[in-house]
């Protein structure tokens, strides 16, 4: 915190007071450093009347002073109570010590004075001279009472201010709360007023509810005398109009029997026909089994005559002598058989609004192998003619089997060849080393096991995404079909697909592979 100049210093202490700080707390070397003067031959109150002198007649020195003081004594400044700063200026006044000139400099030097530069300086003569022992004169005897009587009158002015101060804002705080005050008495007025009206409209509803429940009373009576003769008078009308009623129940019964037995009746005709058409059907399945146990064993004897011919041509290879491979060696090309189940494969190229290529397909599964079976497996629609599909499909050297799609009474579909294409392939197996399943059905996976247990590398070819998992993993491996085996759709035959998918009847048939009986026939193969 900034300490005062010289000139306040001087103004607050007096050359009576400079003399006397000056005496008591400068040593004789401060005084020789200010003065330029050996001071050892003079006395303390000597060396503080010669620098009060020099200090008078040059105030310049007056910072060089205060640099020296605060060299002695210290610059730190504590704070000071009022009331202790008033009395230890009673006790300097009354008893006089070389302590107090320390205590008036700290005064003087102070930013904020606690004493008014009158009471200071008047202070410092009185106390200046009883510390440096000199003769007061002709000062009162009663002037260190009357400097102390000055001061407690300053305090008391003080202290009088101080209470003024707080009487006016104690009287703005009252002018402010006797506003509020006036302020509520006139919202409590309001509310009153508001309560008594409150109460006067809810007089006026209590009366207007009673007077409607009166008026709500006399209605209801009036609605009750009402309701009686209007009761009195619909007796008459009801009764009538129920012997009317009763007479149309009795004849709506009668009708309802006579619809009963035309009902009963047709069922029974109905039931006779069922039965006959079960029997129709299981006529044709026998007559399938027995066009199936034929191909069987047109199948063994072809696959047997295949064979005598590879055996055949295997012994009519040249000897050693000819350019062929030498003796006791022979082509030994893996033995292949690719079994199609058709009707999956059309639906998975239709996905891709394409067909397959047989040609193509049986290309890619025999490659660098011996085909000894190939067989396409096909269902027949009633009312869909599929001849130039299964010529198309003999000529590529494929074995045709077809089957009838079956449909039955409640118009659910049967016509799978599941079961016949597994048999095949457990039949053929022997005379095979690699077994070609072109399928993605996920039921052929016993089949596949029991192939891979017989010493068989089975394959299968199918779309990945109508494949099911079990049956890729099962096989030795797994061709995806890509548009290397496929052919894309003409237009026009993509819109007749679209067409004939949207008009294809609701049922499912009964295996995955057959869907609807008017798409089966229009994916023949490319040529």
């Amino acid at each position: 915190m900034p300490r005062v100049g010289w000139d306040t210093y001087f103004d607050r202490m007096g050359p009576q007071g400079v003399r006397l700080v000056a005496a008591s707390l400068l040593s004789p070397h401060d005084y020789a450093r200010l003065t330029g003067e050996s001071g050892t031959e003079l006395s303390p109150a000597a060396r503080g009347q010669r620098i009060a002198e020099l200090l008078a007649e040059d105030p310049a020195r007056g910072e060089a002073f205060l640099a020296a003081l605060d060299e002695r004594v210290g610059t730190e400044d504590h704070p000071l109570d009022p009331r202790a700063v008033r009395a230890a200026l009673s006790k300097a006044l009354r008893a006089p010590d070389a302590g107090d000139a320390l205590f008036l400099h700290r005064l003087a030097r102070a930013p904020k004075p606690l004493l008014a530069p009158e009471e200071l300086r008047a202070a410092a003569e009185i106390v200046a001279p009883v510390v440096l022992g000199e003769d007061p004169g002709s000062r009162p005897k009663n002037l260190a009472k009357l400097a102390s009587e000055r001061a407690g009158l300053r305090e008391l002015e003080r202290e009088r201010r101080e209470l003024e101060e707080r009487v006016r804002r104690l009287e703005a705080q009252l002018a402010r709360t006797l506003e509020h005050a006036a302020q509520l008495e006139e919202k409590l007025s309001r509310r009153t007023q508001e309560l008594h009206d409150l109460r006067q409209r809810d007089r006026e509803a209590r009366e207007e509810r009673q007077r409607l429940e009166r008026e709500l009373g006399r209605l209801r009576r009036r609605i009750d005398e009402l309701n009686e003769r209007r009761a009195r008078e619909r007796t008459g009308e009801i009764t009538t109009a129920l012997r009317r009623l009763t007479t149309e129940q009795r004849r709506a019964t009668a009708q309802l029997e006579k619809l009963r037995a035309t009902d009963k009746e047709r069922r029974e005709a109905l039931r006779s026909h069922e039965r006959r058409l079960e029997r129709l059907a299981d006529l044709v399945e026998k007559l399938v089994a027995l066009h199936e146990a034929d191909s069987r064993s047109v199948a063994a004897a072809q696959a047997a005559i295949m064979e005598q011919l590879a055996e055949l041509r295997d012994g009519s290879r040249p000897g050693p002598e000819e350019s062929g491979p030498p003796a006791g060696r022979r082509e030994d090309k893996p033995r292949v058989g690719v079994f199609v189940d058709v009707q999956n494969m059309f639906y998975g190229a239709r996905e891709k609004n394409a067909r397959l290529d047989f040609e193509a397909l049986l290309e890619a599964a025999t490659a660098g192998r011996r085909l000894v079976r190939a067989v396409a497996y096909l269902v027949e629609a009633p009312d869909i003619n599929q001849s130039a599909f299964i010529h198309l499909l003999e000529t590529k050297a494929y074995e045709v089997k077809r089957k009838p799609l079956k449909i039955r009474p409640d118009r659910s579909m049967k016509g799978n060849w599941d079961l016949e294409m597994a048999l095949d392939a457990l039949t053929t197996a022997r005379h095979l080393d690699v077994v070609v399943l072109v399928t993605g059905d996920g039921d052929f996976v016993p089949l596949v096991r029991a192939l891979k247990l017989q010493g068989k590398r089975v394959e299968v070819y199918g779309f990945r995404r109508s494949t099911a998992p079990d049956l890729r993993q099962a096989a030795d491996r797994f061709h995806q079909i890509t548009r290397r085996l496929l052919r894309p759709l003409e237009p026009a035959r993509a819109a007749r697909r679209a067409r004939a998918r949207a008009a294809a009847p609701a049922a499912a048939a009964e295996s995955s592979t057959v869907s609807s009986p008017a798409q089966p026939g229009a994916a023949p193969a490319s040529s």
